[in-house]
């Protein structure tokens, strides 16, 4: 076991500091400090004007002065080599502001309390959970502070303040708050938004959960093949074309050939994913929108469409936290959602979409938005408070 652990150590010290391409020149000084790479693109646009730095991480580039400096911390050499790594980063860059779209980096949660003179902002990217997800294995801890903790609705919010101190901002997502509203729907399209990934090789299991338990990709998708069988009658009774809002960007894939084996009924298409913003534009033209569990479902109630929510995953996966609108204490079934895999529920639900005036729609809406997903059009409230936090930092010149 002992042997084991230490060739995963060296593995992942492998792919995360030596099989990377390398930075030589210690990183500028800046105002701001992105952590983490990913998501960068997304923040970028409103960090134009000032100072900025971002951590390359996840094995896309290493800087290599960094890593030294990171080598002589102790930290380094009892088990933390990432956050060490990150620490020296911050080091040099001496920041105001270090901010992140990556909220379930459990590391990010601690800089705060190692730089107090620095603010900390996360914003939510994702829906969260305790199934595969940082809340299956977050414990509270008194080193956990984020200054700031933008996030999706006021129920995850809540969530994230057993564990880590700061003020929650609910804002919805950063994305979707960029793209403007569509008024234009397309009479008679239901969207349904794809989750699908490819099925693991020789039986592996599709993700493992912390307490060693394996969850299976047939389980995982049984939900999937349940609302599918479901909505392809559903839609053919209706004279409804049933469009797949796809994750591949492929017209021709493992995905669309999944959809192709549960659709045997309706008239439906598969619609490859284009761009960042295609999504989006999607499900505010669809006359009903339809999800299990995914982070653009709930995007597109905080948009104001017409969405259905078939949260049955739980059914297969025996988890609370898969139920509809989690962690909020919401009954298993509502207006426009079911948590229970059975079609007279799911039946229920389109009927009522189906028929519902969309003024009617709206006050509905409006009773569950604040918990499960706001819209803040143009991010005003996240561009306030930079501009709070950073009133003299514009046009820095980078220089050392």
């Amino acid at each position: 076991m002992k042997f084991n652990r230490l060739k995963s150590i060296l593995k992942n010290f492998y792919g995360i500091f030596i099989a990377p391409p390398k930075q030589w020149r210690l990183p500028k000084k800046g105002g701001v400090l992105i952590y983490d790479a990913c998501g960068a693109e997304v923040l970028a646009p409103y960090l134009i004007g000032y100072s900025v730095e971002i951590i390359p991480s996840r094995g896309k580039s290493v800087n290599v002065p960094c890593l030294l400096r990171a080598i002589l911390k102790l930290s380094f050499w009892r088990g933390n080599p990432i956050q060490s790594y990150a620490e020296a980063f911050i080091e040099v860059v001496s920041p105001k502001l270090v901010i992140t779209y990556i909220d379930n980096d459990v590391s990010f949660y601690t800089i705060s309390n190692r730089f107090q003179d620095i603010k900390t902002i996360f914003l939510q990217n994702g829906s969260r959970s305790e199934m595969g997800d940082i809340f299956g294995h977050l414990v509270k801890s008194e080193s956990y502070h984020v200054d700031y903790m933008f996030v999706h609705g006021s129920a995850i919010g809540r969530h994230y303040q057993k564990f880590i101190s700061g003020q929650v901002i609910a804002v919805g997502s950063l994305k979707s708050n960029q793209i403007k509203k569509s008024a234009k729907v397309v009479v008679g399209s239901i969207l349904f938004i794809s989750q699908y990934h490819d099925k693991p090789e020789g039986g592996a299991p599709f993700w493992i959960e912390p307490d060693g338990t394996p969850i299976y990709w047939d389980q995982f998708f049984a939900a999937e093949v349940q609302a599918l069988n479901f909505l392809s009658q559903w839609c053919a009774e209706n004279n409804k074309l049933l469009q797949i809002c796809g994750r591949r960007t492929d017209k021709d894939c493992l995905e669309k050939g999944f959809y192709a084996d549960c659709l045997k009924e309706c008239v439906w298409e598969y619609i490859p994913r284009s761009s960042n913003s295609n999504s989006f534009e999607l499900v505010d033209a669809a006359e009903l929108v339809v999800f299990i569990d995914s982070t653009l479902g709930y995007e597109s109630i905080g948009r104001g469409n017409k969405t259905a929510s078939f949260s049955c995953r739980g059914s297969s996966l025996n988890n609370a936290a898969t139920k509809f609108g989690w962690p909020t204490n919401l009954p298993d079934n509502g207006p426009f959602w079911t948590n229970d895999a059975d079609e007279r529920q799911f039946q229920r639900v389109m009927d009522y979409l189906n028929t519902v005036s969309a003024e009617e729609w709206e006050q509905t809406r409006q009773l569950y938005a604040s918990e499960l997903m706001e819209f803040d059009a143009g991010n005003t409230r996240f561009v306030a408070l930079l501009a709070q936090l950073l009133p003299n930092l514009e046009n820095l010149n980078h220089a050392q």
